[in-house]
């Protein structure tokens, strides 16, 4: 265990002042630990083993229906599992500590772990109302794969018992589940990223249980406005269109992770 990943993880298990905590838990003098987090002594196997069984003791991140992985990435330090399952993921890849899965959540089932926060993104293509124009041609056939995922996110997402959101831009999940409990624009959470960005609109619904807790608002003047409705037709528009904005993702990190831990911006971007 290097001195930075000690520092990581023992600020999300006790704290910003974590060496005290840590040193009453092994039953060691404050000043040990102090030489271990300066490493002008090596940590001992059994003490690093003990911080290792804590870390694995706070859960993993599990991210619906998420293709980029932009939702986990504050997570993603050594104190935390992350998986992100879409269907258009090939086989199972690992990105340091993302593992990212190809699979279709109506037949897939969570890896048994303790759960510190539940994400899912289910498609909006065929609800979104900025598309209610198609919704005829769509047929009922579109409208039943969109409620079977979206009841496929929210049935794992309250399985695990932890704090969980499910997003979705403005849609007719409204009429079909319930209103949302939280809406937001990209800009309302700009401030988090430094330098300041997501300086757009875009009105996304949150749907959230479990104790998830709402990031307080860091706004930036939207200059962009709402550049995602005028992106031009490509491929890989529905993609960009549907991509977390990390300003909102580091928010919530921070609102989220026990003890206010902290996350490097390093991993902020794919």
């Amino acid at each position: 265990m290097n001195l930075q990943r000690l520092d990581t993880s023992c600020r999300i298990l006790f704290g910003r002042r974590w060496k005290t905590p840590l040193a009453d838990y092994l039953g060691v003098k404050r000043e040990t630990v102090s030489r271990w987090a300066n490493g002008a002594q090596e940590m001992p196997q059994h003490a690093r083993r003990v911080v290792s069984l804590l870390v694995r003791s706070r859960g993993a991140v599990l991210s619906l229906c998420d293709r980029t992985g932009n939702m986990v990435r504050p997570w993603a330090n050594p104190c935390f599992e992350c998986f992100c399952v879409d269907i258009r993921h090939e086989g199972i890849r690992q990105d340091g500590t993302i593992t990212f899965i190809g699979a279709d959540l109506l037949d897939w089932l969570p890896p048994p772990r303790r759960y510190a926060i539940v994400f899912a993104f289910p498609p909006c293509t065929n609800v979104a109302v900025s598309g209610a124009r198609w919704f005829r041609e769509k047929g009922l056939g579109g409208l039943s794969e969109a409620v079977d995922l979206l009841e496929a996110c929210r049935r794992i997402c309250e399985w695990s018992e932890a704090p969980w959101m499910i997003e979705n831009p403005v849609s007719a999940f409204s009429s079909y589940w319930r209103r949302p409990d939280h809406t937001f624009h990209p800009c309302d959470y700009g401030g988090y990223l430094s330098p300041p960005g997501d300086a757009y609109t875009k009105k996304t619904c949150l749907w959230t249980g479990g104790g998830f807790v709402m990031p307080e608002r860091r706004a930036v003047e939207p200059l962009e406005g709402s550049k995602m409705h005028l992106m031009p037709p490509s491929k890989d528009r529905a993609d960009k269109r549907s991509e977390t904005p990390m300003g909102f993702a580091l928010a919530t990190f921070e609102a989220n992770a026990p003890n206010g831990a902290t996350t490097s911006r390093n991993h902020l971007h794919p």
